[in-house]
């Protein structure tokens, strides 16, 4: 093996280990942004209850009338 493929192998293995280590740090972050894991990330809003959209509704039309 000559010196050039040689040093275009480590090259490509350091590539690699760099990529790996930043994928790692990448999920420990997301790991801990999520910390306890027992608890689920809510994605989703829940629906609004009777009383948000009564609310809601009286500010649009001005108000109760009476």
């Amino acid at each position: 093996m000559d010196r050039d493929t040689a040093s275009k192998i480590e090259s490509d293995q350091d590539h690699k280990s760099r990529i790996d280590k930043e994928k790692d740090r990448a999920l420990d972050k997301a790991l801990e942004e999520t910390f306890p894991g027992s608890d689920p990330v809510n994605v989703t809003q829940p629906p609004k209850s009777k009383h948000e959209r009564r609310n809601e509704k009286s500010e649009t039309s001005g108000g109760r009338s009476a």
